[in-house]
Protein backbone atom coordinates (compact mmCIF):
# COMPACT_ATOMS: atom_id res chain seq x y z
CA UNK A 1 0.00 0.00 0.00
CA UNK A 2 1.89 3.33 -1.04
CA UNK A 3 1.99 5.96 1.72
CA UNK A 4 0.19 8.77 -0.54
CA UNK A 5 -2.37 6.26 -1.03
CA UNK A 6 -5.22 8.01 1.36
CA UNK A 7 -8.37 5.99 0.28
CA UNK A 8 -7.01 2.53 0.26
CA UNK A 9 -5.05 3.89 3.92
CA UNK A 10 -8.75 4.59 5.08
CA UNK A 11 -10.43 1.80 3.62
CA UNK A 12 -8.14 -0.22 5.65
CA UNK A 13 -8.75 1.62 8.80
CA UNK A 14 -12.09 2.56 9.15
CA UNK A 15 -13.88 0.97 6.18
CA UNK A 16 -17.25 1.54 6.83
CA UNK A 17 -17.03 5.56 7.50
CA UNK A 18 -18.76 7.57 5.22
CA UNK A 19 -16.05 8.82 2.67
CA UNK A 20 -18.17 11.20 0.45
CA UNK A 21 -22.16 12.54 0.49
CA UNK A 22 -23.58 13.89 -2.81
CA UNK A 23 -26.22 15.86 -1.51
CA UNK A 24 -27.60 16.43 -5.08
CA UNK A 25 -27.93 12.35 -5.57
CA UNK A 26 -28.85 11.73 -1.71
CA UNK A 27 -26.30 9.11 -2.00
CA UNK A 28 -22.81 8.10 0.26
CA UNK A 29 -19.89 5.80 -0.55
CA UNK A 30 -18.18 4.59 2.44
CA UNK A 31 -14.31 4.27 2.29
CA UNK A 32 -14.42 0.86 1.06
CA UNK A 33 -16.84 1.37 -1.51
CA UNK A 34 -14.61 4.11 -2.70
CA UNK A 35 -11.31 1.92 -2.71
CA UNK A 36 -13.29 -0.67 -4.68
CA UNK A 37 -14.77 1.63 -7.38
CA UNK A 38 -11.01 3.17 -7.80
CA UNK A 39 -9.68 0.29 -7.72
CA UNK A 40 -12.31 -1.60 -10.58
CA UNK A 41 -12.21 2.13 -12.45
CA UNK A 42 -8.52 0.94 -13.10
CA UNK A 43 -9.23 -1.86 -14.49
CA UNK A 44 -11.18 -0.16 -16.74
CA UNK A 45 -8.89 2.23 -18.01
CA UNK A 46 -5.91 -0.52 -18.08
CA UNK A 47 -8.65 -2.18 -20.68
CA UNK A 48 -8.90 1.50 -22.84
CA UNK A 49 -5.49 1.21 -22.84
CA UNK A 50 -4.77 4.37 -20.95
CA UNK A 51 -1.20 5.17 -19.11
CA UNK A 52 0.77 7.30 -16.92
CA UNK A 53 0.84 10.96 -18.44
CA UNK A 54 -2.23 10.49 -20.35
CA UNK A 55 -4.95 13.24 -19.55
CA UNK A 56 -8.71 12.83 -19.19
CA UNK A 57 -10.63 15.75 -19.28
CA UNK A 58 -13.47 16.10 -17.08
CA UNK A 59 -16.63 18.38 -18.18
CA UNK A 60 -18.79 17.81 -15.04
CA UNK A 61 -20.22 19.29 -12.07
CA UNK A 62 -18.78 17.62 -8.43
CA UNK A 63 -19.90 14.48 -7.34
CA UNK A 64 -19.07 10.55 -6.20
CA UNK A 65 -18.14 9.84 -9.85
CA UNK A 66 -15.90 12.66 -9.71
CA UNK A 67 -14.17 11.66 -6.35
CA UNK A 68 -13.90 7.76 -8.18
CA UNK A 69 -11.86 9.50 -11.42
CA UNK A 70 -9.91 11.20 -8.86
CA UNK A 71 -8.65 8.43 -7.01
CA UNK A 72 -8.18 5.83 -10.01
CA UNK A 73 -6.39 8.45 -11.75
CA UNK A 74 -3.75 9.53 -8.72
CA UNK A 75 -3.00 5.72 -8.98
CA UNK A 76 -2.33 5.24 -12.43
CA UNK A 77 -0.71 8.33 -13.23
CA UNK A 78 -2.90 9.68 -15.11
CA UNK A 79 -3.56 13.64 -15.19
CA UNK A 80 -6.85 15.25 -14.92
CA UNK A 81 -7.90 18.16 -16.51
CA UNK A 82 -11.45 19.96 -14.84
CA UNK A 83 -13.19 21.71 -17.71
CA UNK A 84 -14.95 24.89 -16.48
CA UNK A 85 -18.36 23.76 -17.92
CA UNK A 86 -19.61 27.28 -18.03
CA UNK A 87 -17.16 27.99 -20.98
CA UNK A 88 -18.10 28.54 -24.53
CA UNK A 89 -17.93 25.65 -27.15
CA UNK A 90 -15.06 27.93 -28.80
CA UNK A 91 -13.13 28.03 -25.28
CA UNK A 92 -13.54 24.73 -24.35
CA UNK A 93 -12.14 23.45 -27.65
CA UNK A 94 -9.10 25.07 -27.06
CA UNK A 95 -8.38 23.94 -23.70
CA UNK A 96 -8.87 20.66 -25.68
CA UNK A 97 -6.20 21.73 -28.19
CA UNK A 98 -3.71 22.49 -25.20
CA UNK A 99 -4.01 19.64 -23.45
CA UNK A 100 -5.11 16.70 -25.86
CA UNK A 101 -6.77 14.28 -23.64
CA UNK A 102 -7.45 10.95 -24.77
CA UNK A 103 -10.47 11.24 -23.64
CA UNK A 104 -13.23 13.55 -22.49
CA UNK A 105 -15.31 12.35 -19.42
CA UNK A 106 -19.15 14.11 -19.31
CA UNK A 107 -22.34 14.31 -17.00
CA UNK A 108 -25.06 14.22 -19.10
CA UNK A 109 -26.14 17.68 -18.27
CA UNK A 110 -23.61 18.90 -20.88
CA UNK A 111 -24.11 16.34 -24.23
CA UNK A 112 -25.64 19.35 -25.89
CA UNK A 113 -21.73 20.83 -25.62
CA UNK A 114 -20.28 17.28 -26.06
CA UNK A 115 -21.61 16.62 -29.43
CA UNK A 116 -20.66 20.07 -31.41
CA UNK A 117 -17.11 19.39 -30.06
CA UNK A 118 -15.49 17.58 -33.05
CA UNK A 119 -11.98 15.98 -32.58
CA UNK A 120 -12.13 12.40 -33.77
CA UNK A 121 -9.22 11.24 -32.35
CA UNK A 122 -10.71 12.20 -29.09
CA UNK A 123 -13.17 9.14 -27.08
CA UNK A 124 -16.19 10.79 -25.19
CA UNK A 125 -17.77 8.96 -22.32
CA UNK A 126 -20.35 9.72 -20.28
CA UNK A 127 -19.85 9.33 -16.47
CA UNK A 128 -23.27 6.90 -15.97
CA UNK A 129 -21.65 4.52 -18.11
CA UNK A 130 -18.64 4.73 -15.55
CA UNK A 131 -20.41 4.81 -12.33
CA UNK A 132 -22.73 1.59 -13.97
CA UNK A 133 -19.07 -0.39 -14.51
CA UNK A 134 -17.46 0.23 -11.40
CA UNK A 135 -20.45 -0.87 -9.38
CA UNK A 136 -21.29 -3.71 -11.31
CA UNK A 137 -18.83 -6.47 -9.36
CA UNK A 138 -19.67 -7.81 -5.59
CA UNK A 139 -16.18 -8.66 -4.86
CA UNK A 140 -13.44 -5.95 -3.70
CA UNK A 141 -9.93 -6.77 -5.73
CA UNK A 142 -7.33 -6.14 -3.71
CA UNK A 143 -4.37 -3.81 -5.44
CA UNK A 144 -1.71 -2.20 -4.52
CA UNK A 145 -0.25 0.84 -6.49
CA UNK A 146 3.10 3.01 -6.68
CA UNK A 147 1.65 6.96 -6.35
CA UNK A 148 4.72 8.99 -7.50
CA UNK A 149 5.36 12.28 -5.59
CA UNK A 150 6.24 14.37 -8.88
CA UNK A 151 3.96 12.48 -11.27
CA UNK A 152 0.97 15.49 -12.09
CA UNK A 153 -2.36 14.64 -11.10
CA UNK A 154 -4.33 18.19 -12.22
CA UNK A 155 -4.44 20.52 -15.00
CA UNK A 156 -6.13 23.44 -13.78
CA UNK A 157 -6.61 26.64 -16.41
CA UNK A 158 -6.91 29.55 -14.39
CA UNK A 159 -10.24 32.00 -14.87
CA UNK A 160 -8.62 33.93 -17.85
CA UNK A 161 -9.36 37.11 -15.30
CA UNK A 162 -5.89 38.31 -16.66
CA UNK A 163 -5.65 37.02 -19.78
CA UNK A 164 -5.68 33.52 -21.96
CA UNK A 165 -6.12 30.53 -19.37
CA UNK A 166 -3.09 28.92 -18.46
CA UNK A 167 -2.59 25.60 -17.41
CA UNK A 168 -1.16 25.34 -14.20
CA UNK A 169 0.47 21.78 -13.55
CA UNK A 170 -0.39 20.34 -9.66
CA UNK A 171 1.43 17.34 -8.50
CA UNK A 172 1.07 15.00 -5.88
CA UNK A 173 4.02 16.54 -4.02
CA UNK A 174 1.67 19.67 -4.20
CA UNK A 175 -1.28 17.84 -2.65
CA UNK A 176 0.28 16.18 -0.34
CA UNK A 177 2.27 19.57 1.48
CA UNK A 178 -0.98 21.47 0.60
CA UNK A 179 -3.00 18.70 3.28
CA UNK A 180 -0.28 19.05 5.55
CA UNK A 181 0.04 22.85 5.90
CA UNK A 182 -3.97 23.05 5.92
CA UNK A 183 -4.54 20.10 8.27
CA UNK A 184 -2.44 21.42 10.91
CA UNK A 185 -3.54 25.07 10.69
CA UNK A 186 -6.74 24.00 11.55
CA UNK A 187 -6.49 20.98 13.13
CA UNK A 188 -8.46 18.68 10.78
CA UNK A 189 -8.90 14.96 12.11
CA UNK A 190 -11.28 12.25 11.37
CA UNK A 191 -14.51 13.35 12.84
CA UNK A 192 -14.28 16.75 10.65
CA UNK A 193 -17.05 16.94 8.05
CA UNK A 194 -17.30 19.58 5.10
CA UNK A 195 -19.93 20.45 2.48
CA UNK A 196 -17.94 21.73 -0.87
CA UNK A 197 -20.09 24.51 -2.56
CA UNK A 198 -16.61 25.15 -4.92
CA UNK A 199 -16.32 23.97 -8.39
CA UNK A 200 -14.45 21.10 -9.56
CA UNK A 201 -12.65 23.21 -12.48
CA UNK A 202 -10.77 25.24 -9.75
CA UNK A 203 -8.14 24.17 -7.48
CA UNK A 204 -10.01 25.31 -4.44
CA UNK A 205 -13.00 22.68 -5.81
CA UNK A 206 -10.13 20.17 -4.91
CA UNK A 207 -7.41 21.27 -2.20
CA UNK A 208 -9.05 23.42 0.36
CA UNK A 209 -10.99 21.01 2.21
CA UNK A 210 -11.93 18.02 -0.10
CA UNK A 211 -8.13 16.44 -0.18
CA UNK A 212 -7.45 17.42 3.05
CA UNK A 213 -10.51 15.77 4.61
CA UNK A 214 -9.61 12.49 2.22
CA UNK A 215 -6.28 12.50 3.53
CA UNK A 216 -7.35 12.45 7.07
CA UNK A 217 -10.11 9.96 6.51
CA UNK A 218 -13.00 12.63 7.58
CA UNK A 219 -16.56 13.58 5.12
CA UNK A 220 -16.33 15.03 2.39
CA UNK A 221 -20.46 16.10 1.70
CA UNK A 222 -20.82 17.51 -2.48
CA UNK A 223 -23.01 20.09 -3.85
CA UNK A 224 -23.65 20.73 -7.04
CA UNK A 225 -24.56 24.23 -7.12
CA UNK A 226 -24.28 27.13 -4.88
CA UNK A 227 -27.44 28.07 -3.27
CA UNK A 228 -27.66 30.08 0.12
CA UNK A 229 -30.58 28.75 1.52
CA UNK A 230 -30.35 24.78 0.67
CA UNK A 231 -25.70 25.15 1.84
CA UNK A 232 -27.22 26.66 5.61
CA UNK A 233 -29.59 24.08 6.28
CA UNK A 234 -26.97 21.48 4.69
CA UNK A 235 -24.47 22.79 7.64
CA UNK A 236 -26.78 22.93 10.35
CA UNK A 237 -28.57 19.58 9.61
CA UNK A 238 -25.05 17.57 8.96
CA UNK A 239 -23.81 19.36 12.05
CA UNK A 240 -20.79 20.65 10.06
CA UNK A 241 -17.96 21.82 11.29
CA UNK A 242 -15.06 23.36 8.60
CA UNK A 243 -16.75 25.51 5.87
CA UNK A 244 -14.79 27.02 2.66
CA UNK A 245 -16.95 29.90 1.26
CA UNK A 246 -16.10 33.35 -0.85
CA UNK A 247 -16.71 36.74 0.55
CA UNK A 248 -19.77 37.01 -1.96
CA UNK A 249 -21.40 33.68 -0.78
CA UNK A 250 -21.17 34.65 2.68
CA UNK A 251 -22.50 37.53 1.93
CA UNK A 252 -25.37 36.10 -0.32
CA UNK A 253 -25.84 33.44 3.18
CA UNK A 254 -26.38 36.11 5.46
CA UNK A 255 -29.07 37.34 3.90
CA UNK A 256 -31.04 34.26 3.16
CA UNK A 257 -34.27 33.80 5.13
CA UNK A 258 -33.61 30.81 6.95
CA UNK A 259 -30.08 32.68 8.66
CA UNK A 260 -31.81 33.46 11.48
CA UNK A 261 -33.49 29.92 11.74
CA UNK A 262 -29.65 27.84 12.15
CA UNK A 263 -27.50 28.02 14.59
CA UNK A 264 -24.30 26.39 13.23
CA UNK A 265 -23.12 25.36 16.58
CA UNK A 266 -20.82 22.60 15.28
CA UNK A 267 -18.90 24.64 12.67
CA UNK A 268 -15.71 25.48 14.21
CA UNK A 269 -14.49 27.48 11.34
CA UNK A 270 -15.41 29.58 7.87
CA UNK A 271 -12.21 29.86 5.51
CA UNK A 272 -12.33 32.65 3.24
CA UNK A 273 -10.58 33.98 0.15
CA UNK A 274 -10.33 34.31 -3.36
CA UNK A 275 -10.70 38.23 -2.71
CA UNK A 276 -10.65 40.46 -0.20
CA UNK A 277 -12.39 39.48 2.88
CA UNK A 278 -13.91 42.24 4.35
CA UNK A 279 -13.30 43.18 8.62
CA UNK A 280 -17.78 44.01 8.47
CA UNK A 281 -17.89 40.56 7.13
CA UNK A 282 -16.03 38.84 10.26
CA UNK A 283 -17.17 40.84 12.62
CA UNK A 284 -21.00 40.37 11.18
CA UNK A 285 -20.93 36.50 11.42
CA UNK A 286 -18.96 36.55 14.97
CA UNK A 287 -22.01 38.78 16.51
CA UNK A 288 -24.71 36.74 14.54
CA UNK A 289 -23.74 33.25 14.91
CA UNK A 290 -20.43 33.60 17.11
CA UNK A 291 -18.43 31.76 14.20
CA UNK A 292 -15.08 32.94 13.20
CA UNK A 293 -14.45 33.52 9.85
CA UNK A 294 -10.73 32.60 8.85
CA UNK A 295 -8.99 34.68 6.09
CA UNK A 296 -6.39 33.40 4.05
CA UNK A 297 -4.72 33.61 0.63
CA UNK A 298 -3.56 31.27 -2.22
CA UNK A 299 -3.69 30.88 -5.77
CA UNK A 300 -3.84 28.01 -8.72
CA UNK A 301 -0.33 28.07 -8.74
CA UNK A 302 0.85 27.30 -5.12
CA UNK A 303 -0.93 25.53 -2.24
CA UNK A 304 -3.87 27.10 -2.57
CA UNK A 305 -3.17 26.79 1.06
CA UNK A 306 -0.35 30.00 1.97
CA UNK A 307 -1.88 31.60 4.91
CA UNK A 308 -3.98 31.79 7.17
CA UNK A 309 -5.24 34.16 9.72
CA UNK A 310 -6.02 32.63 13.37
CA UNK A 311 -9.44 32.99 14.40
CA UNK A 312 -8.03 34.97 17.58
CA UNK A 313 -6.67 37.42 15.95
CA UNK A 314 -9.80 37.96 12.67
CA UNK A 315 -10.97 40.94 14.88
CA UNK A 316 -7.59 42.27 15.94
CA UNK A 317 -5.89 42.27 12.72
CA UNK A 318 -8.55 43.60 10.17
CA UNK A 319 -7.92 42.45 6.15
CA UNK A 320 -5.10 40.77 7.14
CA UNK A 321 -4.25 37.53 5.11
CA UNK A 322 -2.11 36.40 8.24
CA UNK A 323 0.67 34.86 8.66
CA UNK A 324 2.41 31.96 6.06
CA UNK A 325 1.72 27.89 6.72
CA UNK A 326 4.35 25.95 7.96
CA UNK A 327 5.86 24.03 5.19
CA UNK A 328 6.80 26.57 2.98
CA UNK A 329 8.97 30.36 2.64
CA UNK A 330 7.66 33.32 1.71
CA UNK A 331 9.05 37.35 0.83
CA UNK A 332 8.29 40.24 -0.02
CA UNK A 333 10.51 41.86 -2.57
CA UNK A 334 10.80 45.24 -4.77
CA UNK A 335 12.26 45.36 -8.12
CA UNK A 336 15.45 44.51 -7.94
CA UNK A 337 14.50 41.30 -5.65
CA UNK A 338 15.59 42.45 -2.34
CA UNK A 339 13.41 42.40 0.75
CA UNK A 340 11.63 44.99 1.71
CA UNK A 341 10.94 46.34 5.33
CA UNK A 342 8.34 46.13 7.41
CA UNK A 343 5.26 48.35 5.94
CA UNK A 344 6.78 48.61 2.75
CA UNK A 345 4.91 47.26 -0.61
CA UNK A 346 6.62 44.92 -2.88
CA UNK A 347 5.77 41.69 -4.52
CA UNK A 348 4.80 38.70 -2.58
CA UNK A 349 7.12 35.56 -3.63
CA UNK A 350 6.54 31.51 -2.45
CA UNK A 351 8.90 28.64 -2.31
CA UNK A 352 8.01 25.32 -1.45
CA UNK A 353 7.38 21.81 -2.20
CA UNK A 354 3.75 23.14 -2.88
CA UNK A 355 4.72 25.61 -5.99
CA UNK A 356 3.52 23.99 -9.36
CA UNK A 357 6.22 22.80 -11.72
CA UNK A 358 5.36 24.88 -13.89
CA UNK A 359 2.53 25.38 -17.05
CA UNK A 360 1.11 23.13 -19.27
CA UNK A 361 3.03 23.77 -22.85
CA UNK A 362 4.75 27.02 -21.33
CA UNK A 363 8.30 26.56 -20.65
CA UNK A 364 8.48 30.75 -20.95
CA UNK A 365 5.97 31.60 -18.73
CA UNK A 366 7.55 28.97 -16.30
CA UNK A 367 10.87 30.25 -16.68
CA UNK A 368 9.80 34.39 -16.15
CA UNK A 369 7.22 32.94 -13.08
CA UNK A 370 9.25 30.56 -11.41
CA UNK A 371 12.91 31.66 -10.70
CA UNK A 372 15.30 29.09 -8.14
CA UNK A 373 12.49 27.84 -6.87
CA UNK A 374 11.08 31.12 -5.68
CA UNK A 375 7.05 32.00 -7.29
CA UNK A 376 6.54 35.55 -8.24
CA UNK A 377 2.87 35.32 -7.28
CA UNK A 378 1.93 38.90 -8.76
CA UNK A 379 0.23 39.99 -5.76
CA UNK A 380 1.55 42.97 -3.95
CA UNK A 381 1.82 43.08 -0.50
CA UNK A 382 3.23 44.61 2.99
CA UNK A 383 3.94 42.91 6.49
CA UNK A 384 3.30 44.69 9.67
CA UNK A 385 6.28 44.97 11.99
CA UNK A 386 4.39 41.17 13.80
CA UNK A 387 4.64 39.49 10.73
CA UNK A 388 1.26 39.79 9.64
CA UNK A 389 0.47 40.04 5.87
CA UNK A 390 -1.66 42.18 4.02
CA UNK A 391 -2.28 42.09 0.06
CA UNK A 392 -2.65 45.43 -1.45
CA UNK A 393 -3.64 43.95 -4.70
CA UNK A 394 -2.57 42.35 -8.20
CA UNK A 395 0.52 43.54 -9.80
CA UNK A 396 -1.33 43.98 -12.79
CA UNK A 397 -4.21 45.50 -11.44
CA UNK A 398 -2.39 48.58 -9.60
CA UNK A 399 -2.51 51.44 -11.55
CA UNK A 400 -0.34 54.90 -12.39
CA UNK A 401 -2.17 58.19 -11.71
CA UNK A 402 -0.22 61.55 -12.30
CA UNK A 403 3.01 59.23 -11.06
CA UNK A 404 1.12 58.05 -8.50
CA UNK A 405 0.80 54.53 -7.67
CA UNK A 406 -2.71 54.01 -6.73
CA UNK A 407 -3.94 50.22 -5.15
CA UNK A 408 -7.40 49.37 -5.96
CA UNK A 409 -7.82 46.85 -3.05
CA UNK A 410 -7.17 50.13 -1.12
CA UNK A 411 -9.82 52.49 -2.94
CA UNK A 412 -12.01 49.60 -2.25
CA UNK A 413 -11.89 48.87 1.56
CA UNK A 414 -12.68 52.79 2.14
CA UNK A 415 -15.29 52.44 0.28
CA UNK A 416 -16.99 49.45 1.84
CA UNK A 417 -16.38 51.13 5.30
CA UNK A 418 -19.36 53.58 4.36
CA UNK A 419 -22.09 51.94 5.66
CA UNK A 420 -24.61 52.31 2.70
CA UNK A 421 -22.20 50.45 0.21
CA UNK A 422 -22.41 47.11 0.55
CA UNK A 423 -19.57 46.08 -2.29
CA UNK A 424 -17.28 47.74 -4.24
CA UNK A 425 -14.96 47.09 -6.96
CA UNK A 426 -11.93 49.76 -8.31
CA UNK A 427 -10.51 48.83 -11.96
CA UNK A 428 -8.59 51.44 -14.38
CA UNK A 429 -8.55 52.78 -17.56
CA UNK A 430 -6.45 55.10 -19.67
CA UNK A 431 -7.14 58.87 -19.52
CA UNK A 432 -5.40 61.69 -21.32
CA UNK A 433 -4.49 64.11 -19.24
CA UNK A 434 -3.21 61.15 -15.92
CA UNK A 435 -2.50 58.42 -17.84
CA UNK A 436 -4.76 56.39 -15.96
CA UNK A 437 -7.48 57.16 -14.23
CA UNK A 438 -10.23 54.71 -11.60
CA UNK A 439 -12.86 53.30 -12.22
CA UNK A 440 -15.56 52.52 -9.25
CA UNK A 441 -18.53 50.08 -9.12
CA UNK A 442 -20.44 50.22 -6.43
CA UNK A 443 -23.76 47.80 -5.07
CA UNK A 444 -25.56 49.84 -2.06
CA UNK A 445 -28.12 49.33 0.85
CA UNK A 446 -29.65 52.89 -0.01
CA UNK A 447 -31.42 53.06 -3.56
CA UNK A 448 -31.15 56.77 -3.23
CA UNK A 449 -27.09 56.75 -3.09
CA UNK A 450 -26.16 58.95 -5.54
CA UNK A 451 -22.36 59.56 -6.78
CA UNK A 452 -22.51 63.15 -5.40
CA UNK A 453 -22.67 61.76 -2.03
CA UNK A 454 -19.95 59.54 -2.73
CA UNK A 455 -17.16 61.93 -3.61
CA UNK A 456 -18.25 64.19 -0.52
CA UNK A 457 -17.63 60.54 1.59
CA UNK A 458 -14.16 59.94 0.07
CA UNK A 459 -13.09 63.86 0.59
CA UNK A 460 -12.31 62.83 4.34
CA UNK A 461 -11.28 59.86 3.67
CA UNK A 462 -8.31 59.65 0.93
CA UNK A 463 -6.02 61.42 -0.41
CA UNK A 464 -7.76 63.61 -3.62
CA UNK A 465 -5.22 61.47 -6.08
CA UNK A 466 -6.74 58.21 -5.22
CA UNK A 467 -10.13 59.07 -6.27
CA UNK A 468 -11.61 57.46 -8.51
CA UNK A 469 -12.93 59.63 -11.69
CA UNK A 470 -15.53 57.60 -12.16
CA UNK A 471 -18.27 56.33 -10.27
CA UNK A 472 -21.03 54.13 -11.09
CA UNK A 473 -24.18 52.80 -8.55
CA UNK A 474 -25.09 49.18 -9.50
CA UNK A 475 -27.97 47.32 -8.39
CA UNK A 476 -25.41 44.09 -8.07
CA UNK A 477 -22.15 43.58 -9.05
CA UNK A 478 -21.37 40.73 -11.89
CA UNK A 479 -19.78 37.57 -11.18
CA UNK A 480 -17.76 34.97 -12.85
CA UNK A 481 -18.73 31.14 -12.34
CA UNK A 482 -16.62 30.79 -9.16
CA UNK A 483 -18.43 33.68 -7.11
CA UNK A 484 -15.57 36.12 -7.97
CA UNK A 485 -16.15 39.57 -9.70
CA UNK A 486 -16.41 39.42 -13.42
CA UNK A 487 -13.87 42.18 -14.49
CA UNK A 488 -14.52 41.38 -18.05
CA UNK A 489 -18.38 42.12 -17.31
CA UNK A 490 -17.79 45.69 -15.91
CA UNK A 491 -14.69 46.91 -18.46
CA UNK A 492 -17.77 46.10 -20.76
CA UNK A 493 -20.34 47.75 -19.02
CA UNK A 494 -18.04 50.72 -18.89
CA UNK A 495 -17.14 50.87 -22.19
CA UNK A 496 -20.69 51.06 -23.32
CA UNK A 497 -21.46 54.18 -20.79
CA UNK A 498 -18.45 55.90 -22.61
CA UNK A 499 -19.17 55.15 -26.03
CA UNK A 500 -23.13 55.99 -25.84
CA UNK A 501 -22.09 59.18 -24.13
Amino acid sequence: MDTLDWTAKWADYTPENIAITSYDANESYSYRELNFYANRLTTKFAEMQLEEGDRIAVLAEHGLEYMVLFVACQRMGIIIVPLNYRLSLSEISKLILDCTPRILIYSENHLDKVEHLVFPALEKVEFNSLSKYYRQANNFPEKSFQIKAENPLFIFYTSGTTGAPKGVIYTNKMLFWNSLNTSMQLGITFRDSTVNILPPYHTSGWNIFVTPLLHKGAHIGILEKFDAEKVLCLLELNKTTLFMALPTMLLMMQKAPVFKDVNLKKLRYIISGGERVPSELVNYWKQEKNIYIRPGYGLTEAGPSITSLHHNMAQLKPNSIGKPNFYLNVKIVNKKGDKVNPYEVGELCIKGDIVTPGYWNDSVRTSNKIKKGWLSTGDFAFSDNEGFMYIKGRKNDMYISGGENIYPQEVEAILEENEEISKAVVLSAKDEKWGQCGIAFVTSTNEDLSVVQIREYLKSKLVAFKHPKYIFVLDEIPLTSLGKVSRKKLYYYFNEIKSAQ
